[in-house]
C-alpha cells in the first residue's frame, strides 16, 4: 500500500504515515490553480474501489511514482486551472451504488467510469474536500448543503464543524480534505481531538467500529484528503 499527501502536510504528519505504508508521494504544484489547493491530491487525482483517474497535467513525479509502483490508472479529458470549474473536476467522490458531485462539473472519463451508478447532484462543487465516505451510508461532513441531500436520501451523515481546520489562504477548511479512509481505518492529517467537535466525531467512529489514525497531535490540516493507493 502506498499513500500520497499534501506536501505541505507537517514533517512529522508525513514521517508518521509513512509507518503505514511501503512509500510516500508529497504532491506540490506551482502555479496550476490557487495556492490553497495547489498541493492537494485530491483536485487532481479521483479515486474509487476500481479506478485511479488523474488530471493530464499533473506533476510528472506522480506518474513517475504510479508507474514505478505498477498502480493502474487512467488519464482524465481536462486540465486543472485557476477557476472554479477547472480545479473541481476530479473534486468528486463515489461508493459502488451512488456518484456525488455537483452536476456540470465532472471531467467525462469520471462520468463515463461511473454511468451504472446513481448519480446524486450536491450543491458543493469542492466535494471529495467536504465529503468522507466511512463505509455503506455512513458519511461525515462538513458541509451543511451536503448534509441535507445525504439526510433526504435516508443516508447516516455526521455534520463536523470546519472550523479550526487549518488551510492556506483561508479561514478554514474541510473534514474531507484533512482524512483518509483505507478500509476499516480513518487517517486524519492532525488529531480531531483538538477540536472542539473532536470528541463527538471519535465517539461516532469507534461506535462504527473504525479504527482512528491522528498522524500528529496538531490542529487538523485540510491537505486534500490522503489517497492510499
Amino acid at each position: 500500500m502506498f499513500a500520497i499527501i499534501d506536501s505541505r502536510s507537517s514533517e512529522r504528519i508525513i514521517n508518521t504515515l509513512k509507518e503505514y505504508v511501503e512509500d510516500v508521494f508529497v504532491f506540490q504544484t506551482n502555479g496550476m490553480t490557487y495556492d490553497s489547493i495547489s498541493g492537494h491530491p485530491d483536485i487532481f487525482i479521483y479515486q474509487d474501489n476500481n479506478h485511479l483517474v488523474v488530471a493530464p497535467n499533473a506533476p510528472e513525479g506522480l506518474f513517475g511514482f504510479l508507474e514505478r509502483h505498477s498502480i493502474a490508472y487512467l488519464k482524465g479529458k481536462t486540465d486543472i486551472g485557476n477557476e472554479l470549474d477547472n480545479s473541481v473536476r476530479y473534486n468528486c467522490l463515489s461508493t459502488s451504488e451512488f456518484f456525488f458531485h455537483k452536476p456540470g462539473y465532472t471531467d467525462p472519463i469520471i462520468l463515463e467510469i461511473n454511468s451504472e451508478k446513481e448519480f446524486i447532484p450536491l450543491p458543493q462543487a469542492y466535494t471529495r474536500c467536504s465529503l468522507v465516505h466511512l463505509y455503506g451510508n455512513n458519511y461525515v461532513t462538513s458541509d451543511r448543503g451536503i448534509e441535507k441531500v445525504l439526510l433526504g436520501k435516508g443516508f447516516s451523515s455526521f455534520y463536523f464543524h470546519p472550523e479550526e481546520i487549518r488551510i492556506r489562504g483561508h479561514n478554514n477548511g474541510f473534514i474531507g480534505g484533512a482524512a483518509g479512509v483505507w478500509g476499516k481505518r480513518i487517517f486524519f492529517n492532525g488529531n480531531i481531538e483538538v477540536h472542539a467537535d473532536g470528541q463527538r466525531l471519535k465517539k461516532h467512529l469507534l461506535n462504527l467500529g473504525l479504527e482512528i489514525v491522528c498522524l500528529s497531535d496538531e490542529y487538523l490540516y485540510d491537505g486534500g484528503c490522503i489517497f492510499f493507493v
